[in-house]
């Protein structure tokens, strides 16, 4: 079966949905293609007996927006969202450590502020002239933040060793080696700076599918069950794995780049696409039997730098939202990654999951026998990796692409790391720019 789109939008997660709406409302032919049996993308929620479980940690942080009544077309109320002050924290000598931890140094025991103190004065201050991330935090930070912190905690996040990203992975999601700021932390508990994370909007009840549901309210031309298999740039067609050939004009694909190449049938490209890397996440969800340990009882996520702890991020949806499961118990999950490529032969449920629960109870954070169920996503494509590979190809790709009417959105259409508001926004923008 062939059909001719004039507007193809691949992939119906939060950007392929709000470019679908903004081309709905122009009255433009459109058609959206999903490989799931539901859209959603990774912005889902997935409900169990009691408890409510997002595919991970997944918060609205506005700037553009202002509230969640003003996300274009996705038909929110107030009323339903809650903004909430993030509490998050760094698990480090022992003690949770209000982050970002390299603002509060003073938190520390006397001994380790003093080897951070030493070290922080004696940082290297000579300018590379193609720094990598690790040089940026060693140089920013000191040499003892660095090691013993923040590169074993971005290495476990990334899956990647950070000698291998570039200076363009530092963006406005890393917090600055602002001097003022650190020196305050280190002589006193500091104060939390307004980060893009400081505050965020999280719904009431039910999880953030309730922004999925708006977006996707209304939209009338979608195809779900729609895995795409090929991508013929000469002939501007697409063929699904169900059999069904679609072909472009425009195409708008919110799936990730790498995916976008090695479909391709332009040998340039596929080459591209082994130049490009990420990592994924393996995210477990629990349903535990009553409330967790007093240190814990405000924290919305912890960092986990230590190296043998297998995961490096937890986080208590039932701290941030009393909606998310019955009163009396908790909802929590727990991120661990592998290089993206690793994702498909980890034995998550012999090894990976033992380990993670074994984890848990030693930090005295969760018994085994409270766990009342279990839910486990794989996101594939989870961190992009800005390796220098990536910023010699981007360009390139991106050129090819618009020459056969390619124009990629969302974060892994882009191939960045970006928040979920800027996913949206790219699928709104690139079509108004179209139009």
């Amino acid at each position: 079966m062939r059909s001719n789109c004039k507007w193809l939008v691949v992939g119906g997660g939060i950007s392929g949905l709000a470019a679908a709406q903004c081309l709905q409302e122009h009255g433009r032919e459109y058609t959206l293609l999903e490989q799931s049996p539901s859209f959603g993308g990774l912005t889902r929620t997935v409900k169990v007996d009691n408890f409510c479980f997002d595919y991970t940690g997944h918060f609205l942080h506005l700037s553009r927006y202002g509230s969640p009544a003003g996300v274009p077309y996705a038909s929110l109320s107030n009323n339903d969202w809650q903004k909430i002050e993030r509490r998050s924290y760094f698990l480090a000598a022992g003690r949770l450590i209000t982050a970002p931890i390299q603002y509060h140094l003073g938190e520390l025991p006397d001994d380790i502020l003093k080897q951070c103190v030493d070290s922080y004065e004696g940082r290297p201050k000579a300018a590379m002239e193609k720094p990598t991330f690790r040089d940026f935090i060693v140089g920013g930070f000191g040499q003892v933040v660095a090691d013993q912190f923040l590169i074993p905690q971005n290495e476990k996040t990334m899956a990647i060793s950070l000698d291998r990203l570039s200076i363009s992975a530092v963006k406005r999601f890393f917090p600055p080696p602002d001097e003022k700021r650190i020196r305050a932390g280190l002589v006193s508990h500091g104060t939390t700076p307004t980060e893009y994370n400081s505050t965020f909007w999280y719904p009431k009840q039910g999880g953030i599918e309730l922004l999925v549901r708006g977006l996707g309210r209304g939209l009338k031309s979608v195809e779900v069950n729609e895995q795409i298999v090929a991508i013929d740039l000469d002939q501007r067609s697409v063929l699904t794995k169900a059999g069904h050939c679609f072909t472009w004009d425009f195409l708008l694909p919110s799936m990730p780049l790498k995916a976008i190449c090695a479909l391709s049938n332009d040998e340039e490209l596929r080459r591209a696409a082994d130049q490009l890397s990420h990592s994924a996440t393996i995210s477990f969800n629990f349903g535990v039997r009553g409330s967790l340990p007093k240190e814990l009882k405000d924290a919305h996520w912890i960092y986990v730098p230590d190296r043998s702890i297998p995961f490096y991020r937890f986080g208590c949806y039932s701290n941030i939202s009393g909606g998310m499961c019955t009163p009396g118990n908790s909802a929590i999950y727990v991120e661990a990654a592998v290089p993206g490529e690793d994702s498909d032969h980890t034995n998550i449920v012999g090894e990976l999951q033992p380990k993670v629960i074994a984890a848990l109870e030693q930090l005295g954070w969760v018994s085994s026998e409270d766990i009342v169920c279990s839910v486990t996503h794989v996101i594939r494509c989870a961190y992009v990796h800005h390796t220098p590979e990536r910023e010699l190809r981007i360009d390139r790709i991106r050129s090819r692409l618009g020459e056969c009417g390619i124009y990629p959105i969302g974060r892994y259409g882009l191939w960045d790391y970006t928040g979920m508001e800027d996913s949206i926004e790219s699928g709104l923008a690139t079509v108004r720019g179209l139009l």
